[in-house]
């Protein structure tokens, strides 16, 4: 038996070791009202995990989600922050610097799906998300194919963000301006086919999927973060159909946390060559092996902080199909 949380099943091998990992989350997974969860961010300081989990959540909702904000996603972006400030905030800025950068686009992950779909042949089935985050890139699958589109992730405070959607209709995400300064973003929204999504809680090596089940599956900047990357590619091939396509996504950024150095792959070249170690092996085992379609290439991938910081990306996409 899988216990089933606010919607999402929870599919993982280990259930007992993610439980206890992941239970207090589970049992924070309701919003504070915005003045008390100032408060609390404030007491509990900038590296507790209610205040690292906002801020990842802040970083993945811009970047999925930035472009339904009333500016198209481009607040005031590296200015200086909002005056009303709340305990926990940094100062506030002064003033815009005359050569201020300019701010991020989001919707990096959305442009980095269309780039791998261009390159897919057109699907009528159900497509997998792994690592699908906060869920745009589910939707934008459900509005591009008329199957069901499910997306999987092992991080509950993300993939709630998607959760709410399908439950609510409605986004809810904290937006980080400076330091611990947040502002709560909600919008009422409704993505076309959306009553063909569905998100879980599911291990990307471990898929809970009878094999030949998917026509697309899609890995986007994930690979990097699992701790056996063949695997991963493994477990894709398993779970399509013959013919089926795939895409792969992934600017290198390895941690030793998550992935044992010896297993990190060490570029464009170095992942091309592990798909097709993976494939010979497959084919000695006799089953399907995903072989490399058209040609891989870099796509630009911004992740944003806050008002005043952003990280860049080189992200190499890579997308196959299965003999």
């Amino acid at each position: 038996a899988y216990p089933i949380i606010d919607g999402a099943p929870i599919l993982v091998p280990d259930l007992a070791g993610w439980l206890a990992a992941n239970g207090h989350l589970l049992l924070q997974r309701h919003e504070l009202p915005d003045p008390v969860e100032a408060v609390v961010a404030a007491a509990l300081g900038p590296d507790a995990a209610f205040n690292v989990i906002r801020t990842q959540q802040a970083s993945y909702a811009y970047d999925h989600y930035g472009d339904l904000e009333e500016d198209g996603g481009t607040p005031a972006a590296f200015g200086p922050p909002p005056g009303n400030f709340t305990p926990g905030n940094s100062a506030p800025g002064s003033s815009v610097p005359e050569n201020s950068p300019t701010p991020p686009q989001p919707g990096a992950v959305r442009r980095t799906l269309a780039a791998a779909l261009a390159q897919l042949p057109a699907t009528t089935g159900p497509v997998l998300d792994i690592g699908c985050a906060v869920g745009r890139t589910a939707f934008d699958l459900a509005a591009a194919s008329p199957g069901l589109v499910l997306g999987l992730d092992l991080n509950w405070p993300l993939l709630a963000i998607g959760r709410g959607i399908l439950d609510r209709a409605l986004l809810s995400y904290p937006h980080r301006r400076l330091g611990m300064h947040f502002e709560r973003r909600r919008h009422a929204v409704s993505f076309p086919g959306g009553e063909r999504v569905d998100f879980w809680i599911a291990d990307a090596l471990a898929l809970p999927f009878r094999g030949q089940t998917f026509d697309l599956a899609m890995a986007l900047n994930v690979i990097d973060c699992v701790s056996a990357p063949p695997r991963l590619i493994a477990e894709m091939a398993r779970v399509l159909k013959p013919g089926g396509g795939a895409a792969i996504a992934t600017p290198f950024d390895w941690s030793s946390q998550v992935t044992p150095p010896a297993a990190w792959v060490g570029g464009p070249a170095a992942l091309e060559t592990l798909l097709a170690e993976v494939a010979a092996q497959a084919r000695q085992a006799g089953v399907g092996a995903l072989v490399q379609t058209g040609p891989a290439r870099d796509l630009d991938w911004h992740v944003r902080l806050h008002d005043r910081a952003a990280m860049h990306y080189a992200v190499h996409l890579l997308t196959a199909s299965l003999d």
